[in-house]
């Protein structure tokens, strides 16, 4: 199929339309790296860290389950950078597999990468991730209490309300700003 599909697109790229043309030269780019799979794995693993960023915003082009394996492989990179471009690009697929490498993830991080972690998982608006953005409300660092300030809030239900409110007078500015934010989700739906 994908040699039928391959040679549909290869056809594509002569249609007079220029975004014709210009939607199946992506799309041939797009499976073109899909079938290179396993050497993007390989270059996440061993290259260097200005070539594992890229791996992980290509990944997020190729999309599918490539592009997916590719993502959560670069959730256990050594480097901060490359984690949390990946749970950044990951935030926009909050399938249960992506949200529990997600969660699964919060306990080994700390500074702007659990802050990108608990802002993915507070954009899937699953409320059963509460409980467990409930215990970052209180975190030693103002930016990463921030970020779950406004996590939580998306997540929030009833009495839950009660924990964003009582930031609105934190000492810290970053964390009272975040809380202006978080009630800014609010709706009386939830």
């Amino acid at each position: 199929m994908i040699d039928r599909i391959m040679e549909t697109l290869q056809g594509m790229l002569s249609d007079p339309s220029l975004s014709v043309r210009v939607s199946a030269s992506a799309a041939m780019d797009r499976l073109r790296a899909r079938k290179s799979h396993t050497a993007y794995l390989e270059r996440l693993r061993v290259g260097t860290l200005e070539e594992r960023v890229r791996i992980v915003f290509a990944a997020e082009e190729i999309g599918g389950r490539e592009g997916l394996s590719i993502l959560l492989a670069a959730l256990s990179d050594g480097e901060a950078e490359v984690r949390g471009a990946a749970v950044r690009a990951l935030e926009s697929s909050p399938t249960p597999q992506v949200l529990k490498a997600l969660v699964e993830q919060l306990t080994r991080e700390n500074g702007v990468v659990l802050g990108n972690l608990l802002e993915a998982l507070g954009k899937s608006s699953r409320k059963e991730l509460a409980p467990i953005l409930e215990r970052y409300l209180d975190h030693p660092d103002f930016e990463v209490r921030g970020k779950a300030i406004v996590a939580y809030a998306r997540v929030a239900e009833g009495e839950g309300w009660k924990h964003v409110l009582r930031y609105s007078g934190a000492e810290s500015e970053t964390v009272r700003a975040a809380a202006a934010r978080a009630l800014g989700e609010w709706s009386a739906d939830r």
